[in-house]
């Protein structure tokens, strides 16, 4: 047999090939061997097209904690706007509170604080009143309150409410002194703060004063005088209504030909303060001095 010839020999479930000088077994179908070892990590694919838009939903208030309600911002539950919108809440007044769709309710609420002056604190022991540019003798008219303007710079403490009677006083008064607080919206005398009682002038060129222990925030506050009791010649010290010499926290008239107003006045009041009431436009009047403590 030469070099070329092949045998087949049938074997159970086997074929087997025998060259010459080899045999090769062809056997039947196996077992299936174990699992290769994983293959290395391929090459990283080419990123993808940009997804839509997302929507962010706010779910949770944020509201301001601090003591102010001057400024107080929330953002409610399930609160939307327009884009770049944020929703505001103005609470200047109560602790309820109104939505507001832009940041004027905060504007708002800035431009109605009365902290925004540059003055100077009050020292210890001095007096304030209306800076007017100068001042005369008054003549009080009775059972009219006068309300006359002060600032204060910064959270302070007054112990003495004053009253000083004029070189040309004459006889014995009855004086009530009080503070009532600003009415921000209407720029006038508005809820009473302190009643101080009254003082009895009976001298000239003297000042009457009556022991208080009041705090005041920084803000505007209105001192009231009242003569319950008019003397034979009732004179004060306080501002005149001429022309020019005015009241600098109130520089308007109440038309162009009119001196410039000085404060407010209420008539027919008789007895202990209220909560101001009726109000005109004062010109001539007595005045009112705060101590700080």
């Amino acid at each position: 047999m030469s070099n070329d010839t092949l045998t087949v020999t049938e074997v159970v479930n086997s074929v087997t090939v025998t060259p010459v000088n080899n045999t090769v077994t062809v056997s039947g179908v196996g077992t299936q061997g174990p699992a290769g070892a994983t293959g290395a990590t391929g090459a990283t694919g080419a990123t993808g097209a940009p997804g839509s838009s997302g929507v962010v939903s706010v779910n949770a208030p944020i509201t301001n904690a601090g003591t102010s309600s001057a400024a107080n911002l929330s953002v409610s539950t399930g609160t939307t706007s327009a884009v770049g919108v944020l929703q505001l809440t103005d609470s200047i007044s109560s602790t309820s509170t109104t939505t507001a769709a832009t940041p004027a309710a905060v504007k708002t609420a800035y431009d109605y604080a009365d902290t925004k002056t540059p003055l100077l604190a009050i020292p210890s022991g001095y007096y304030i009143t209306t800076p007017y540019s100068s001042y005369a003798n008054i003549t009080a008219t009775l059972s009219r309150t006068n309300y006359v303007p002060i600032y204060v710079t910064k959270t302070t403490s007054f112990d003495r409410i004053a009253v000083t009677t004029a070189g040309t006083f004459v006889g014995t008064a009855v004086v009530r002194l009080g503070i009532y607080a600003n009415d921000k919206v209407t720029g006038q005398p508005s809820t009473l703060i302190l009643d101080a009682g009254t003082v009895s002038p009976t001298a000239s060129s003297t000042v009457y004063q009556i022991t208080i222990s009041q705090s005041l925030d920084a803000g505007f506050y209105w001192l009231a005088i009242n003569t319950q009791t008019a003397a034979t010649t009732n004179n004060f010290i306080g501002n005149t209504a001429s022309q020019g010499v005015y009241n600098v926290y109130m520089p308007y008239k109440p038309s162009p030909t009119s001196n410039y107003q000085t404060g407010w006045r209420e008539e027919s009041i008789t007895g202990a303060f209220a909560n101001a009431g009726t109000l005109l436009g004062l010109g001539s009047t007595p005045i009112a001095f705060l101590r700080a403590a």
